[in-house]
């Protein structure tokens, strides 16, 4: 199932390149231009996952995805840092700041779409357990009322 996939970046011509990738491969995409109007659209917008910059025009990834976990709504939501620079530093900052995955770019849309099939999925599994065990718990009332 599609999915909408928030895209932070700086960049015109790469929010363009991601929106029109995960378009095409049948997701909803939104564009933050940064940090800030990321923050705004993910407390505004259904978002499931987030593409983000590293260094975004006012702020760097690891902040943006401090600020992002710091929403008790996304303290789950996958949130890919993409930096132009293979840097172990820099990538370690992402994932100490809660980032779940890391890309350098240049990303090809094959890897954009993969990694956004990838979260997908297993958002959609983890949904799926989640009814599964509501519907057991309500199974389990209704035979504890009688």
């Amino acid at each position: 199932m599609g999915k909408t996939i928030l895209i932070v970046d700086g960049s015109p011509t790469w929010r363009k390149m991601v929106q029109v990738t995960l378009t095409a491969a049948g997701h909803e995409v939104l564009e933050a231009e940064d940090g800030a109007q990321g923050l705004e659209l993910t407390e505004t917008e259904p978002v499931n996952i987030i593409f983000s910059g590293c260094q975004l025009p006012d702020m760097d990834g690891p902040n943006f995805t401090r600020k992002i976990r710091s929403l008790p709504e996304h303290k789950e939501t996958p949130v890919v840092v993409i930096s132009d620079i293979s840097d172990d530093e820099r990538k370690e900052a992402a994932k100490s700041a809660g980032g779940t995955g890391w890309m350098v770019q240049p990303v090809m849309p094959e890897k954009l779409i993969e990694a956004a099939e990838g979260f997908a999925a297993r958002i959609d599994l983890l949904e799926a357990k989640a009814r599964k065990k509501g519907e057991v718990k309500k199974k389990k009332d209704e035979a504890a009322a009688g």
